[in-house]
C-alpha cells in the first residue's frame, strides 16, 4: 500500500493558496521534496482561474486573504470540484473559524506557525482519505450500475463491496433521513461497542447514542447540507456501550433521486477521539505555559523589534506597578527606565543588531537593583527577526555576596602573598592550583606559567626523589608529612635548602585529596648553624690549643733551661778535662810507665773521649734548637687560636699569617714551597683574630690542595704558595697565590656559595670559602676576590679596612 501511495504522489497535484510568498514557497518546497506536484496562487481569484484550467487532488488555502476569503474559496472548490480535497492554514487559533471550516468539509486545519512534519501528515491523510472516498463513490456508482446491468453478479459485487468496506479506515454506513440505519459495516462495533445488527434492527438508534448537548449541532449540519451542496462533515460525541465518550467525525452525502427527493444518506464515520485529545492537550499545554510564564519570579517580557512590549508576566507587571493591558504597546525604555530612548548598551538593542542571544548585568535606578538581563531572538516563519524574549533576574543580593566574597578573597590572597613561605596547592592529579608570589621568587616561575601543570612537569631543580616519596606518603597516610634540608637550585644558579611540610586537604565529592606544600628557604639558617658549629669547633680547638700550649710551655721551659745549664756546665767540665789532659801529658813525659798513666789512657780510648768532646756540644745545641721550635709552635698555636675574643682588636697581620703558616705547615710542606713577602711597615689591623686566622688557614689549605691535585702528593717538583701583604690606601691587602690547576670558568661564580664544593666526600663541606666570605665582607667590612687561570693558578685577594674606631689595641 505504501508503494501505491508513493506512486500516487508522483501524479497527485496540489494547489497552494496563500497571500504570503514565504508560506507558499515553504509548502511547495516541502511537498515537492516528498514527490507531489504543486502550483501556487496568491489569492482566491487566481486560484479559481487555475482550478478552471486544470484539475487538482488537493487545495491548501489560507483563511484570511485579500479579497475573497479562504472559506469562500473552499466552498467553491467543494461545489465545483467534488473530487478535490481541501486543507486550511491560518494564523488564527479561533475555534469558531475552525468549526466553520470543518463544517464545509475540509480534511485538516493547521495553525501557523506550523510544524512541517505535521503539515506533511495532514496532507498525506487528506489525499489518502480523498482517494478512499473517490474509490468508494466510484465503487458505489459501479455497484448501482452492476445492479441494473448485471443482477446475477450481485452477490459477488456485494462481497467485493463488503471487503472494500472492511479495508476502509472508517465505518461505512447508509441511512435514511430519519437517522434509521440501512447499512453499516461490522467495524461499527469497534467504534461504538454495538453490533451492526443492533443498528440495522432498530434496537439501537444512532441519535440515541449522540450526547444530548451535541445532537442539535449534528442535526443542523444535516439541514445545512440539504439546502446546500448535499455534503456534510459533522463532529460530535457518542456514548459507547462501555459508557465512554468518543469523538466522531461524520462525513457524508445526501443522495437524491432524479426528481430531487432524498433517497438516502451515505457516509463514513471516523473515530477522532485521539485527535481531539491532542487538540485538548495543546490547549492545556498552552494554559500551563501561560501559568508557568506568570509563575516565574523573574521579570519576563516579549518585545517587538521597536522595543514595544507585546507581553509580560505577572512578576514584571507587579514590579512595575502596571497591568498587562497598560503595558502592551508601550516602549520598554519608557515604561521600565523612564527614558525617551533605549539606555546605553541596551541588551535588546544589542540582540537586534547581532541577531544572537545577548546578556548583560545592568543597574536600574528606578527599580534600585542589579539585574542579569538576557535577550533571546524571536523569528517569524520566514526567518525574519520580529522581536525577542527579555528575561531579567534580580541579582542585587548576589552582587553583594559576590562583592563580599571578592573582598574576602582579596584579603586572603593578600595574606597568602604576605606569608614569607612558599605555598603550593596541588589537586588530586598533582596539578598546580595555587602558586604564591614567594614561590615565584624562589623558583623563578610565575603562577601563570605553572598553573594547571602537573608538579612533575615543572622544571623545578630540587631533590625530586625525596619530594615525590614524601608527597605519596602524605596522600596515602592522609596526614601531614615534614621534609627537612631539601637541596634546590635558585633561578640564579645558586644552591640552597628548603624545609617542607606536606598537608592533605580533603575535598568533598572527590576521590583524592588536595595537598598544600609549605616550604621555607632555610639556607641562611643552615649557614648560620654551620658557622656556629664551625665557630664552636674552632673555639673548642682554640681553648684546647691554648690549654695544650700552656701545659707544654712550662716543661718546655724546664727542658730548655736545663739544657742550657747542661751546655754551660759541660763547657766548664770540658775545660777541666782539657786541663787534666795537659796534666796527663806532663806526667806521661816524666813517668811513661806509671801504671796510672796507662790506666787513664786505656779509659780515654774506651770511652772515645775525643768523640764525646766533639758531639756532646753539638747534641746540646740541637736539643736547644728543637726546644726552640717547640716553643715557637706552641706560641703560634696560642696566638692562632685567640679563644673567647668577641670584639675586634688591633693585630699584627704579618705575625698572624706567620702563625697560620706555622700551624698549617704539615698541609703544604710536602707539595709546595711557601714564600712570604710582607710589608713590614704594615700597621696593626683591627680584626677578629681567631676568625681571620681561620680565613687564612682556609685559603692556604685550599692552595696546598689545589697544587696537590695538579702535581700529586709526592711531586718531583713542588709548587709554590706566595703570601704577600701591602698597605693599599686605607686598606690592608693580603694576596695568596698558588701554582695549582686554577678554578674552571663555569664554577667561578659559585665559589663563595654555601655548601658548594667540587671535592670528594670527606675532603670538603663547601663551607670554607663561604665562611671566609662572610668573615671578610660581613664581619670586617672588607672584600675578598680572586683571579684564576685554569692550568696556571689562582690568586685570592683580601682587602681589610685599617680604620675601625671600635677595635681594641692588641
Amino acid at each position: 500500500m505504501e508503494k501505491g501511495f508513493a506512486e500516487a504522489r508522483r501524479t497527485e497535484q496540489i494547489l497552494i493558496v496563500d497571500d504570503e510568498a514565504g508560506i507558499r514557497n515553504l509548502l511547495r518546497e516541502l511537498l515537492q521534496k516528498h514527490g507531489y506536484r504543486c502550483r501556487t496562487a496568491a489569492d482566491a481569484r487566481e486560484a479559481r482561474a487555475i482550478l478552471e484550467a486544470e484539475p487538482f487532488e488537493l487545495v491548501i488555502s489560507d483563511v484570511n486573504m485579500p479579497g475573497e476569503s479562504g472559506l469562500s474559496l473552499v466552498r467553491h472548490v467543494f461545489e465545483n470540484c467534488p473530487d478535490t480535497a481541501a486543507v486550511m492554514v491560518s494564523v488564527m487559533d479561533d475555534p469558531q473559524v475552525a468549526r466553520e471550516a470543518f463544517g464545509l468539509g475540509i480534511y485538516g486545519y493547521v495553525v501557523k506557525p506550523f510544524d512541517l512534519e505535521c503539515v506533511l501528515i495532514v496532507v498525506e491523510n487528506a489525499l489518502r482519505r480523498r482517494r478512499l472516498e473517490i474509490e468508494n463513490r466510484l465503487h458505489r456508482e459501479t455497484l448501482e450500475k452492476l445492479v441494473a446491468e448485471r443482477t446475477k453478479q450481485l452477490q459477488v459485487s456485494c462481497e467485493r463491496y463488503r471487503e472494500l468496506v472492511e479495508t476502509l479506515p472508517g465505518v461505512v454506513y447508509t441511512g435514511a433521513t430519519d437517522w434509521a440505519i440501512v447499512f453499516v459495516d461490522e467495524k461499527v462495533r469497534d467504534l461504538t461497542g454495538y453490533s451492526a445488527r443492533e443498528f440495522l434492527s432498530g434496537e439501537v438508534r444512532w441519535p440515541d447514542i449522540i450526547l444530548p448537548e451535541d445532537l442539535p449541532g449534528a442535526k443542523k449540519a444535516f439541514r445545512d447540507a440539504l439546502t446546500g451542496c448535499l455534503q456534510f462533515v459533522r463532529e460530535y460525541r457518542i456514548r459507547t456501550r462501555s459508557g465512554d465518550a468518543a469523538w466522531i467525525q461524520d462525513r457524508g452525502k445526501i443522495v437524491c433521486r432524479e426528481e430531487g427527493k432524498v433517497d438516502h444518506v451515505s457516509g463514513f464515520l471516523f473515530d477522532i477521539t485521539e485527535r481531539k485529545r491532542t487538540a485538548d492537550a495543546i490547549v492545556q499545554a498552552k494554559e500551563e505555559w501561560e501559568n508557568t510564564f506568570d509563575a516565574v519570579p523573574d521579570l519576563i517580557a516579549i518585545l517587538d523589534a521597536d522595543h514595544r512590549i507585546v507581553r509580560m508576566n505577572r512578576s514584571m507587571s507587579k514590579r512595575l506597578g502596571v497591568t498587562l493591558e497598560e503595558a502592551v504597546g508601550r516602549h520598554c525604555h519608557e515604561l521600565v527606565h523612564g527614558l525617551s530612548e533605549p539606555i546605553l548598551g541596551c541588551p535588546h538593542g544589542r540582540m537586534l543588531n547581532s541577531g544572537e542571544e545577548y546578556s548583560a548585568e545592568i543597574y536600574d535606578e528606578r527599580l534600585k537593583g542589579w539585574f542579569h538581563v538576557s535577550c533571546s531572538p524571536l523569528h517569524a516563519p520566514d526567518g525574519r527577526m520580529i522581536g525577542g524574549v527579555h528575561v531579567a533576574r534580580e541579582v542585587t543580593a548576589l552582587k553583594e555576596t559576590a562583592r563580599a566574597l571578592r573582598r574576602a578573597h582579596a584579603e586572603l590572597s593578600q595574606l597568602i602573598e604576605a606569608i614569607s613561605s612558599v605555598l603550593i596547592t596541588l589537586d588530586s592529579k598533582n596539578r598546580i592550583v595555587r602558586w604564591n608570589s614567594h614561590a615565584e621568587r624562589v623558583f623563578g616561575f610565575t603562577a601563570d606559567q605553572v598553573r594547571g601543570k602537573r608538579l612533575e612537569d615543572c622544571d623545578l631543580r630540587w631533590q625530586w626523589g625525596r619530594v615525590c616519596d614524601i608527597l605519596a606518603r602524605c596522600r596515602d597516610s592522609r596526614a601531614p608529612q615534614r621534609l627537612e634540608e631539601v637541596r634546590f637550585t635558585r633561578p640564579n644558579g645558586k644552591q640552597g635548602f628548603l624545609g617542607m611540610v606536606f598537608t592533605p586537604i580533603p575535598r568533598e565529592g572527590e576521590e583524592g585529596s588536595y595537598v598544600l606544600i609549605m616550604a621555607a628557604d632555610i639556607t641562611h639558617r643552615k649557614i648560620m648553624e654551620s658557622q656556629l658549629a664551625q665557630a664552636q669547633k674552632l673555639e673548642a680547638i682554640g681553648q684546647l690549643a691554648a690549654g695544650i700550649a700552656h701545659e707544654i710551655n712550662t716543661p718546655t721551659q724546664y727542658v730548655g733551661d736545663n739544657t742550657r745549664f747542661l751546655k754551660d756546665a759541660f763547657d766548664e767540665i770540658l775545660s777541666i778535662v782539657r786541663g787534666y789532659g795537659a796534666l796527663l801529658e806532663r806526667v806521661k813525659s816524666e813517668q811513661p810507665d806509671h801504671p796510672d798513666v796507662r790506666a787513664i789512657e786505656e779509659l780515654i780510648q774506651e770511652v772515645d773521649l775525643d768523640y764525646l768532646m766533639e758531639e756532646i756540644p753539638r747534641a746540646i745545641e740541637q736539643s736547644l734548637d728543637g726546644v726552640g721550635r717547640v716553643a715557637k709552635i706552641v706560641l703560634a698555636m696560642k696566638e692562632f687560636s685567640h679563644p673567647g675574643v668577641e670584639e675586634k682588636v688591633a693585630v699584627d697581620i704579618n705575625k698572624a699569617i706567620e702563625n697560620t703558616v706555622t700551624v698549617a705547615h704539615n698541609e703544604w710542606k710536602y707539595v709546595a714551597e711557601l714564600v712570604t713577602d710582607f710589608d713590614r711597615g704594615m700597621p696593626n689591623v683591627p680584626c677578629l683574630p681567631g676568625e681571620l686566622n681561620q680565613v687564612f688557614l682556609n685559603i692556604i689549605v685550599n692552595a696546598a690542595q689545589a697544587i696537590a691535585e695538579k702535581t700529586g702528593d709526592r711531586p718531583e717538583a713542588k709548587g709554590t704558595i706566595t703570601i704577600r701583604t701591602r698597605k693599599n690606601g686605607g686598606n690592608c691587602e693580603i694576596a695568596v697565590t698558588d701554582t695549582g690547576g686554577g678554578i674552571p670558568e663555569e664554577i667561578q661564580s659559585r665559589v663563595f656559595d654555601p655548601f658548594f664544593t667540587t671535592k670528594e666526600v670527606g675532603k670538603g663541606t663547601g663551607q670554607g670559602l663561604a665562611i671566609s666570605h662572610d668573615v671578610v665582607v660581613n664581619k670586617h667590612g672588607g672584600t675578598i676576590t680572586f683571579e684564576s687561570e685554569p692550568g696556571v693558578g689562582t690568586t685570592f685577594l683580601i682587602q681589610l679596612p685599617l680604620d675601625d674606631s671600635n677595635a681594641e689595641k692588641g
